[in-house]
């Protein structure tokens, strides 16, 4: 038996229940029946990316490497737990109540934290057998951990006003840096880390070129942004699409009809292929001066349809897998495909800015996801199947 249990059960139910809040945001604001203010708006996407992604992926990084811990590890990754829900908490209310410094303060804590949750990663890591899934996930926290300075360094600049260190101008390019660092360093390396892991595949030197590959378009990405070098976005966005294809190539006969495996985590790699497919033609947009994040002109939706598709389309579908796969719940093929054709329509209804399907799949998406967290907390609460 996982001597991390509890802590990962804790975590995976803190994350679930925190989701709660960005659902219900977000079925409210797709049915247009209540437009929330800017703090909510970050609220919405805070929950969501830390709420529930960042404390999902905290779990399983805990199991991930069950086989390696020992007694001061274990102690270790239990605080190390509840600091993140706790961190998380206060940093998703600092969003939700407060303005100003607050929210940096929160930032802050949460990023020392992040940090040990590193420091025990790579302290695991060293000790383990090295897999794709192993190195992904490594590769995974230490974006993290950037995205996550980032994002501190943003709301001090925001709080303030300016930076100690940086021009008004450096110091505006955070504002896309760090959502760059989180969607393209952070998220799509964690989709492929736990489905690499769920599905028991991509096991193989290809696959840690994958990982590697991956973790090189974040930083070049991210430094596109900062230095404002828009070559580096056609360089990092040409990385993506070779990494991603070969890893659906790869797993492949995961993929195929009949295939056995967890069917969230086979739906979160098909979403892999829709969201690169986005993201390049994202950065086709910016780089022809046809969308302009900053200034939020230009067709917003084909962003924010890349957004959902890395939010729920890749990682959603790939921690329901890990909680399924952890707690022994039994997902039905009605709630699987309600929440994928829900995201799926809500994305489409996005790209082509169409009230009615976003107001039809809306509804259907977040019904579906508020069902599995009614029906997943309960099993999480009994004893945990082996993973």
């Amino acid at each position: 038996m996982n001597q991390l249990q509890e802590s990962a059960r804790l975590l995976f139910r803190s994350a679930l229940l925190i989701f709660v809040v960005t659902i219900v945001i977000g079925i409210l604001n797709g049915l247009d029946v209540w437009e929330p203010e800017h703090n909510m708006l970050l609220t919405h996407v805070h929950s969501g990316t830390l709420g529930w992604i960042t404390l999902a992926v905290g779990g399983s990084v805990l199991l991930m490497f069950e086989r390696t811990l020992d007694d001061a590890a274990v102690r270790s990754g239990r605080q190390l737990a509840v600091s993140l829900v706790v961190t998380v908490a206060l940093y998703v209310i600092a969003f939700a109540t407060g303005t100003g410094i607050y929210r940096p303060i929160a930032g802050t804590l949460l990023l020392i934290v992040l940090i040990w949750l590193l420091v025990w990663t790579a302290g695991r890591y060293r000790a383990s057998e090295k897999s794709t899934a192993h190195l992904a996930i490594y590769l995974t926290v230490v974006s993290l951990v950037i995205g996550a300075i980032l994002g501190v360094l943003l709301g001090l600049f925001i709080a303030n006003g300016s930076l100690p260190g940086f021009t008004t101008e450096r110091a505006a390019t955070l504002g896309a840096a760090h959502p760059v660092s989180m969607l393209i360093g952070y998220l799509i390396l964690a989709g492929v880390a736990i489905t690499a892991w769920q599905l028991n595949g991509a096991n193989s030197r290809a696959g840690r070129v994958v990982a590697w590959m991956l973790f090189a378009a974040g930083l070049i990405a991210i430094t596109s942004f900062l230095l404002n070098i828009e070559a580096l976005t056609q360089v990092f966005s040409l990385l993506q699409v070779i990494a991603i294809v070969t890893y659906l190539v790869i797993m492949w006969r995961h993929l195929r009809p009949g295939s056995t495996g967890s069917p969230f985590a086979r739906m979160a790699v098909v979403f892999l292929a829709v969201g690169i497919g986005l993201l390049v033609y994202v950065v086709q947009l910016v780089v022809s001066g046809t969308l302009d994040p900053e200034t939020g002109t230009g067709p917003l939706g084909v962003l924010i349809a890349f957004d959902h598709a890395m939010f729920i389309g890749v990682m959603t579908n790939a921690l329901l897998a890990v909680i399924a796969g952890f707690a022994g719940w039994s997902a039905n093929r009605i709630l699987v495909w309600a929440v994928n054709v829900g995201v799926a329509g809500f994305i489409v209804g996005l790209m082509v800015d169409s009230s009615l399907l976003k107001q039809i799949f809306t509804p259907i998406l977040g019904l579906a996801l508020l069902w599995a967290i009614f029906t997943a907390v309960p099993a999480l609460s009994r004893r945990a199947a082996p993973v």
